[in-house]
């Protein structure tokens, strides 16, 4: 675990994590892709 001095920090961090995990992070669901790319794709295909 990780101990923050502030709300703020907390708040920062988390966001930072959040966004890793969303938009860069590999997931083994999506074949090892990251979600960012994969949804933008499925948007691509749903307005054409």
């Amino acid at each position: 675990g990780e101990i923050f001095d502030t709300i703020l920090e907390a708040k920062v961090v988390t966001e930072r994590w959040r966004k890793h995990y969303n938009t860069i992070r590999p997931h083994s669901s999506l074949n090892y892709r990251s979600p960012a790319p994969e949804t933008y794709f499925l948007r691509q295909v749903a307005n054409a």
